[in-house]
């Protein structure tokens, strides 16, 4: 980069025209603003000035956007907004599609730095429309990292790592460039997966790409980012060493938003190491540049961190002090996240020093600010800390019905948690699998030039067996989810509540923790057979059983769910329903489709379930009141990862797996899974399988 802008700078002096030498600056204004951003502003302010001196109308817009862009990251977000507009003006005169899409592009990412995402993302998908008919595939590329960038802050890691991985195959797919910005980005949705070891590796890569091409704004996000990664292994000196390198680029670059952001990392890592004067002195630097630059909501943020440094410390008053003045700061901009946490720590220090009304008076607003947004974790951390303080004060009842409420939540954001986390294992298959596919058509072509039959052969095989390892990876993970998560709950209220709880209770609770473990061994007995795996087959294994009492058993492992959404499960079903067949399948078969029938059923409504003879075989019915299907969806109803236009109605996730696994097991046991619906009508399931007959062993596809 050095040597481009070294280049630029002497030819300068030897323009023959006034727009001739406009261009040439506007061109070293973008190459040399990631090094020095005051200088590509004072660059650019230059050009304006002589593009409306001679009406070059072209080089006035371009030059507006590059000032714009200049004073976003000098956090001069006013300025940057009225240089954006101004180009836009002019855009909109030429009829410019292009230039209008970037600077849309450049307004969301105004927005995403004053972390109004629902505005970043309107004008991001502004520009995505834009840019999709005028076909530029590396500013798609680009933008597609700026929406997975707003789905990270807004904390849906499952939304950002799919954008994000758009991006990597739009770059890849054109043999364009990938940058290291974007690297970064997947770096940290894995990091806030807890996916330490592979966050490092892609922010590694990034830094190595940063240096590579001189990129010192993208060098110093990669050092931030790893520096966070080492502080979570709890490798302080590694953190420190790799925050203080990003600061000096920050410095250097003048880019006051990243280096107030590195003082505050810097602040946190000492407090983590227990070093609270030092954790003090770089977060009161850190208020100092918010302040600023005018970032409230980080000045806001600020101010409750160093509260809790002091709290720490065993200055309460002095933690008080701190906490008033970021809750004052997080109402006057309407910064509800701040405010609920201001709320939140006042309220502990008044736990803390017995003033039990006061206490309850600022959990009452922090319960009312989280349920307005609905931040679960934010709740849950409310009535934990009603139990508490009810339990410091004796009244056992109100704590107790305190705990069972943070209790229930803690257990609904595992599920989440979990079903986001499946969500994005599930996108990075999908784009592996891509990748593969891609890969593997460019061998083709070799091999088929070279006109290798064998090759091309053995290719095939290797391409179904890889399909058949993410089948069964899809499988595992989607089935082992619900009784692992049953464990960790009923583990978590034990161990914390072992004294309040009754032999009775305790017995209970330990059966179903033992029904849980012995459904996970079962599917993993299943999932380890090789045969499973290579052959697409799974062994079958035949004994009697009686359905009914299976299917209530299953009902039994759903019904929970079901009562959070105050659904009506009415169960129609015959006392004598012996088979002979695979327990464990048909198990799984019920499972899936009454947990489906939950996720699609709007609250308040009903599900009916039925099992009868027909013939030969057993029917089983599953009757929701859900938005019904689609002939389209019907189509796609039973393939893996099938997006239908359907979705869950109480914010739940759906990965695609359920229906498709019910549907292959169904077939391997000779019977048949098929659907009833219209769209806005809801849907029947219904599963007729053999009460006595041979099961189907042949592979079925999905």
């Amino acid at each position: 980069m050095e040597n481009r802008i070294s280049d630029v700078e002497p030819k300068l002096s030897t323009v023959s025209t006034a727009k001739e030498e406009i261009d040439l600056k506007l061109f070293h204004a973008a190459e040399i603003r990631p090094v020095n951003i005051l200088k590509s502003l004072q660059l650019s302010n230059e050009a304006i000035a002589a593009s409306l001196e001679i009406a070059y109308d072209e080089g006035a817009a371009l030059g507006y956007r590059h000032s714009g862009v200049s004073s976003r990251l000098l956090a001069k977000y006013d300025d940057a907004f009225e240089y954006f507009e101004k180009a836009l003006d002019i855009y909109n005169r030429l009829n410019d599609p292009h230039g209008k899409a970037k600077v849309y592009n450049s307004i969301g990412n105004i927005y995403l730095n004053l972390s109004d995402y629902k505005y970043s993302l309107e004008y991001l998908h502004k520009c995505l429309g834009i840019i999709k008919e005028i076909n530029d595939k590396q500013f798609e590329a680009d933008v597609l990292i700026n929406i997975g960038l707003a789905y990270q802050e807004l904390g849906d890691f499952a939304s950002s790592l799919e954008y994000n991985l758009q991006s990597m195959q739009t770059f890849t797919n054109n043999g364009l460039t990938v940058p290291a910005s974007l690297l970064n980005n997947i770096g940290i949705v894995y990091q806030n997966l807890g996916e330490y070891e592979t966050s490092l590796e892609y922010f590694k890569e990034g830094l190595r790409l940063a240096e590579e091409k001189d990129n010192q704004l993208d060098k110093g996000f990669a050092l931030g980012n790893i520096s966070l990664v080492y502080l979570l292994q709890k490798n302080h000196d590694a953190a420190i060493k790799s925050l203080f390198e990003s600061l000096d680029i920050f410095c250097a670059l003048g880019n006051r938003q990243a280096e107030a952001n590195a003082y505050l990392n810097i602040g946190k890592t000492y407090r983590d190491m227990d070093q609270f004067g030092k954790a003090i002195e770089y977060e009161s630097k850190a208020l100092e540049l918010h302040e600023a630059i005018s970032d409230l909501s980080g000045k806001s943020s600020t101010l409750l961190l160093i509260g809790g440094i002091y709290y720490s410390m065993g200055e309460y008053e002095k933690a008080r002090e701190y906490y008033v003045n970021g809750l004052r700061v997080a109402q006057d901009i309407g910064d509800f996240i701040n405010e609920t946490e201001a709320y939140l720590l006042i309220a502990g220090y008044f736990a803390g020093i017995n003033q039990t009304a006061l206490a309850l008076d600022n959990l009452f607003m922090a319960n009312n600010l989280a349920e307005k947004r609905d931040a679960k974790k934010d709740i849950s951390r409310v009535h934990r800390l009603y139990f508490e303080i009810y339990r410091s004060t004796g009244n056992f009842e109100k704590a107790f019905e305190h705990f069972e409420k943070h209790f229930g939540l803690e257990k609904e954001i595992n599920s989440i948690e979990s079903e986001r986390k499946l969500k994005s294992l599930s996108i990075q298959y999908q784009f592996e699998n891509s990748e593969k596919e891609r890969q593997i058509a460019l061998q083709e072509k070799e091999i088929y030039k070279l006109k290798n039959v064998e090759l091309a052969e053995a290719n095939s095989r290797l391409t179904k067996l890889n399909e058949e390892k993410n089948e069964f990876i899809g499988i595992a993970a989607h089935d082992l989810k619900n009784p692992l998560s049953g464990i960790l709950v009923y583990s978590k209220k034990l161990r914390t509540r072992i004294d309040k709880y009754s032999k009775e209770q305790i017995i209970e609770i330990a059966s179903q923790m033992e029904i849980a473990s012995e459904k996970m061994f079962k599917l993993i007995e299943k999932f380890l057979d090789v045969n499973f795996i290579e052959s697409g087959k799974q062994n079958i294994n035949s004994a009697k059983f009686n359905a009914a009492d299976l299917l209530k058993q299953t009902l039994a492992l759903n019904i929970n769910h079901a009562k959070t959404k105050n659904i009506a499960i009415e169960l129609i079903c015959e006392d004598d329903l012996e088979m002979i067949s695979d327990k464990d399948s048909l198990g799984q078969i019920l499972d899936n489709l009454i947990s489906n029938a939950v996720k699609f059923t709007y609250p308040d409504k009903n599900i009916i379930i039925k099992a009868v003879h027909e013939g030969d075989n057993i029917r089983f019915e599953v009757k929701d009141e859900g938005p019904g299907l689609t002939e389209s969806d019907k189509e796609r109803l039973f393939k893996r990862f099938a997006r239908l236009s359907a979705m869950p109605t109480g914010n739940e996730i759906s990965t695609g797996l359920g229906l498709s696994i019910a549907h292959k097991l169904t077939s391997m046991l000779g019977g048949k899974l098929w659907c009833e619906s219209e769209a806005g009508n809801g849907a029947v399931f219904i599963a007729e399988i053999p009460a006595a007959a041979a099961p189907r062993t042949e592979e079925v596809p999905v």
